[in-house]
Parts: structure tokens; sequence; C-alpha cells
């Protein structure tokens, strides 16, 4: 602070990463109070006793049930495999679909977006194949992909596919006119114009289609271990709930949405390192 600004009492402004630093740390501290809240909930409700006779532990047991089932199975598997086999089997299905989602997906809306061509060819089979329930066409990827890893990457990928295109599309289609007449009065190539103006505009509404795919694909990934599968998180509490191991459904179905929910906060990381202007412009 100069002596001009201590004899007119002024404050210098604060640093802006110091407040970034403490609103994350107070957004941080929020999040642990709602899962907080929602486990105290939980272990109210189902250690309590007070509402035993409406939650019976067969529909939904406590906490300290579930994490002791938890730990049985890392230590003893499940239906002769380990708990770390399932989940990677079920990890890597996920991530093959996904990965290839992306990486067509989000060129293939790049090219719908700025070509009014390709958009006119691809646009419609992708928007009428859209609506048709994937599950109802298992039985169909079964018969022409095998009852192997394949189908059911297929089965992943087919809701997932066409909302990475359609999203990367939407994103292209929605940057600004002027800031694409303005380059080329300047005398920018069509290339310079998609490299340093559509490309970075469109890079949120990108990131926003692909975190929105997670939880269709972790969806998805139920119904593609529905059948013809012995192994995957999904089966595991498919299987257990045949004969009402709530416990084992439950640790399935966080592990699935603890899976669903780091993967969301990854992408959302490299988003806000690779598109630090959003909301700057």
């Amino acid at each position: 602070m100069s002596a001009a600004d201590r004899t007119l009492n002024i404050e210098a402004p604060p640093d802006e990463g110091d407040a970034r630093r403490k609103l994350g740390r107070r957004d941080l501290g929020l999040t642990i109070l709602t899962f907080a809240a929602i486990l105290a909930l939980w272990t109210a409700v189902t250690g309590s006793g007070l509402w035993e006779p409406v939650i019976r532990p067969v529909f939904l047991p406590s906490p300290l049930t579930v994490f002791q089932t938890f730990m049985s199975l890392v230590e003893n598997g499940y239906q002769g495999r380990s708990l770390g086999h399932h989940v990677g089997v079920s990890f890597y299905r996920f991530a093959i679909a996904f990965s290839l989602c992306i990486l067509v997906g989000v060129p293939v809306g790049l090219l719908m977006g700025t070509s009014r061509t390709i958009r006119a060819i691809v646009e419609p089979p992708i928007q009428a194949i859209r609506p048709i329930p994937k599950l109802a066409l298992l039985p169909l990827f079964l018969i022409w992909f095998g009852i192997g890893n394949l189908s059911k990457i297929v089965v992943i990928a087919a809701p997932v596919f066409p909302l990475i295109a359609i999203s990367a599309m939407q994103a292209v289609r929605a940057v600004s006119t002027k800031k694409i007449q303005a380059a080329q009065s300047l005398g920018a190539s069509s290339w310079i114009v998609f490299r340093r103006i559509l490309l970075p505009a469109s890079l949120p509404g990108i990131f926003t289609g692909i975190r929105v795919s997670i939880s269709i694909g972790v969806t998805m990934l139920v119904g593609a271990e529905l059948t013809a599968t012995s192994d995957g998180i999904a089966w595991m509490a498919l299987t257990a709930a045949e004969y009402l191991q709530t416990d084992i459904v439950l640790v399935g179905v966080l592990i699935m949405a603890a899976m669903g929910y780091v993967l969301d906060r990854a992408f959302l990381l490299l988003e806000t390192n690779l598109v630090h202007w959003t909301g700057k412009d």
C-alpha cells in the first residue's frame, strides 16, 4: 500500500487468488456437510430403531452394515472373483465405450456444426436413432456382436455417442457469428477461424455434453451387464438383488455412484484448466 493510500485510509483490493481459494474451501465444506447430513439421516432411520417397523434391514441396511459388507467383499470377493476384478471389468467396459464416443463423437459434432452438407447427411440418422431405447436393442447387440465385451461396449456407447455428437454440434452453432465475421474481415482463413474462435468457444458446451453423458453411460453399464456375463460390479448388484442381499446391492450402487462422481469431477477439473476463460467474455 502506498503512502497516499495510507493517508487516505484506502485499503488495497483483496487478492483474487485468495478470494477464489476461500470460495473453494467454503464449497468443499458445504459438500462435506451435505454428505455428512445424508449419512446421519441414513444412520438415524436404520440404526436408531425408531423406524425399524417401516425400514427393515432387508430393505435398507445401516451404513455400518454396508461398510462391513464392503470390507468382506474386499477380503473374500464375490462369486469366486475379487471385488477389484468386478470393478476393473466394469470400468474397462465403460472406459472403452466412453473414450470411443469422445474420440469419434466430438469430431463428428464439430463437423456437423461447421458444415451444412455434413449436417444434412449425418444429423438425421443420429436424431432418428437417438430416441430408440437402447436396452430394447440388447438382444440384437448380443446376436450381432456376441456375448463378450464388445456387445456390452456397444450398449454403453449407443446412447452416449449421439448426445456427445449433438452437444458438440450445438456448441459450434451457438458461437456468435459476429466473432467469425470479424475474424474473416481481418483475413483469417477457415482453419484459423476454427482453431482460434470456433473450437475455444465450443469447448464449454462440449464438456457439458461429456459430463451429462457420464451418468447415462453409468446407467447403461447396468443394462450392459444385465445378461450374458458373470462379472462386473453391476452384475454383482443385480445378482445379489435376486437373493435379497441388499447390503451387497448397495455396495455395488455406491461404487458405481463413486465412479460416476469421480469421473465428473475429473472432467470438471480438466475443463477448468483448459477452458479457463469461461465466463470472462
